[in-house]
């Protein structure tokens, strides 16, 4: 008994050093073969640099080869942006299949519908407990906290081929230094209008989140929309319900980030000397995100009214007008963000 448990013994090991063996060998291959395709790309775009195309038909062709040859850059080691470098290195985080990004793009929103609603619930906290410093001070760490988790997870699906525009990513840098400074900043009478400005904001976010996710979901399933785009906190023009409900909501959150600014503005010369420019710095970040985000939503109306516009005159604008608007939009949602 004991002799034919060795022997079994003796055969599984070794099942499992040819299959390790067989595995290295792989991720050898596979190194090798990332090597190749990486160096064909990079020559391929070196060889179509400033190639001009002689008719449409090879424009068309050009285009599409292009963003075949994009769609396989997602699935290829690339260089880490500046925060990704920070926190994880040089690492490789662009994930090797399909159903590995689609699920990491699942946890991101799950992480950030659950992290919004749990701002949602320290704020109201904060509100009826008078403020309380302890409980604000704990719910600016958190803001810090969350916006830095965000803002990596973001960076990470950008590697994996989602598209988010470049404003939200500064936008959340912004956040992080603007809540750190708000979190050691003295005591002020900006606590109960930090608190309402965070419940609002945090209402606005989760009902977007709701409805724009809506709204990507008949997207994709109408071939309109890539399998890894994720719900932006501001308004897009392919969801153009976003535009008809959301819009007087995030006016009003706009609006009412500039008015913080203003506040801080205000109460700045009364504090001490030595932490005055940290409010003004604080209120001059509120003017910037506010800034931002209404030259955005305002950018996103335009090009809702030239797309209603295009579509009212051309019935079948995609058959019709390739290389219109929105073929452009088609092609990169989100810069029409």
């Amino acid at each position: 008994m004991a002799e034919d448990k060795l022997n079994t013994h003796s055969q599984l090991y070794s099942e499992i050093v040819d299959n390790y063996a067989q595995f290295r060998q792989k991720v050898a291959e596979l190194n090798v073969s990332t090597t190749k395709c990486k160096d064909s790309i990079t020559r391929y775009k070196a060889a179509m640099n400033g190639f001009q195309a002689s008719n449409e038909e090879i424009r068309k062709t050009i285009e599409s080869r292009g963003e075949k040859i994009e769609e396989m850059t997602n699935y290829l080691p690339k260089q880490n942006n500046l925060l990704l470098t920070l926190f994880v290195g040089d690492f490789n985080v662009v994930l090797p299949r399909k159903e590995d990004k689609i699920r990491y793009k699942l946890q991101y929103e799950k992480f950030k519908l659950w992290y919004i609603i749990g701002q949602l619930v320290f704020s109201s906290l904060n509100i009826l407990c008078g403020p309380c410093r302890i409980v604000e001070g704990f719910l600016q760490f958190y803001l810090v906290w969350f916006y830095c988790n965000l803002t990596m997870k973001e960076s990470i699906l950008v590697a994996n081929g989602s598209r988010i525009r470049m404003w939200w990513l500064v936008q959340h840098y912004l956040d992080i230094i603007l809540y750190g400074f708000l979190l050691i900043r003295p005591d002020g009478d900006f606590s109960l209008q930090f608190s309402l400005y965070i419940f609002y904001m945090s209402g606005c976010q989760v009902l977007q989140f709701y409805y724009q996710a809506g709204s990507l979901y008949k997207l994709r399933a109408l071939g309109r929309a890539n399998s890894m785009e994720v719900s932006a906190e501001g308004l897009r023009v392919k969801t153009y319900a976003d535009l008809q409900f959301l819009t007087p909501f995030f006016i009003l959150l706009y609006v009412f980030q500039m008015y913080n600014g203003y506040i801080l503005w205000c109460v700045a010369p009364s504090h001490p000397p030595d932490m005055r420019w940290e409010v003004f710095l604080c209120s001059f970040l509120f003017f910037a995100i506010s800034l931002g985000n209404l030259c955005t939503l305002i950018h996103v109306v335009i090009l809702k009214h030239q797309l209603h516009k295009l579509v009212a005159n051309n019935g079948v604008l995609r058959r019709n007008f390739s290389g219109t608007l929105l073929d452009s939009l088609a092609k990169d949602p989100h810069k029409s963000l």
